[in-house]
């Protein structure tokens, strides 16, 4: 099965949702952008950048900032729909910015929205309800869970699940199916599209261990619950099916 919208077009209608939804709390829009990865590609979003922003050179990006506003917004929207490494490694982060303080952060690197701990309930309200029917979904960003089996340290910390040393992301998990009488959750991720350097890599990480686990092991039945609560939270967001 293939992860069902990241790296497609819906992903970044999804993204602009929720910047989208935010702003109406938000009074500025704050970027950081290296500007020369941009402009390789995208000469005319440079442009709308500077005739729509302020900014602030910086040793290795450019800081823009903004009144939050329809064509604001617009020159976001241009943002998010680049491609390749000017989407990857252009954007830096964009910045939702209330009361001189951040309140919702996207790093396209992570792929993953961060709100502020002190966000109001409205604003987290309009992004829940951005993304109410799309694979996506609101989860506290810190520590929900922890156990440890055989000598193995395991977190749920969103976005991670980390089994020792090494964390995977959340957001490529199909399914959940709990096996209470052998105090273990089977699991089933997303494959994910990729080209033959993708392949290569995930080859050379399974040699060595890395993929993803299938199956989490427990020692007792109270922390099996605690991680089949929270797992179940992350597949009800995430596995709605995309038209």
């Amino acid at each position: 099965m293939s992860y069902p919208i990241e790296g497609t077009p819906r992903h970044e209608e999804v993204l602009f949702a929720v910047i989208q939804a935010a702003s109406s709390f938000a009074d500025r829009i704050v970027l950081s952008i290296e500007t020369g990865t941009v402009a390789d590609d995208y000469p005319s979003i440079i442009q709308e950048l500077d005739d729509t922003f302020s900014q602030t050179g910086g040793s290795d990006a450019v800081r823009y900032d903004a009144h939050v506003s329809e064509r604001s917004l617009e020159v976001i929207k241009s943002l998010l729909e680049m491609s390749g490494g000017a989407r990857i490694f252009g954007i830096r982060k964009i910045e939702l910015v209330r009361d001189s303080e951040p309140c919702l952060r996207y790093v396209p690197e992570h792929e993953a929205f961060t709100m502020n701990g002190d966000s109001s309930d409205e604003i987290i309200d309009a992004v829940q309800n951005a993304i109410d029917v799309e694979p996506a979904v609101v989860l506290p960003n810190h520590l929900l869970v922890e156990w440890e089996v055989t000598g193995t340290e395991y977190s749920i910390s969103p976005p991670s699940l980390c089994v020792g040393n090494v964390c995977y992301g959340l957001s490529r998990l199909a399914s959940v199916e709990p096996r209470p009488e052998q105090l273990e959750i089977d699991l089933r991720w997303y494959e994910s599209e990729q080209g033959q350097l993708g392949q290569a890599i995930s080859w050379a990480a399974s040699k060595i261990g890395l993929t993803r686990p299938d199956t989490l092991r427990f020692e007792s039945t109270a922390e099996l619950s605690d991680a089949v609560e929270i797992l179940q939270t992350v597949t009800a967001g995430t596995g709605k099916d995309v038209l």
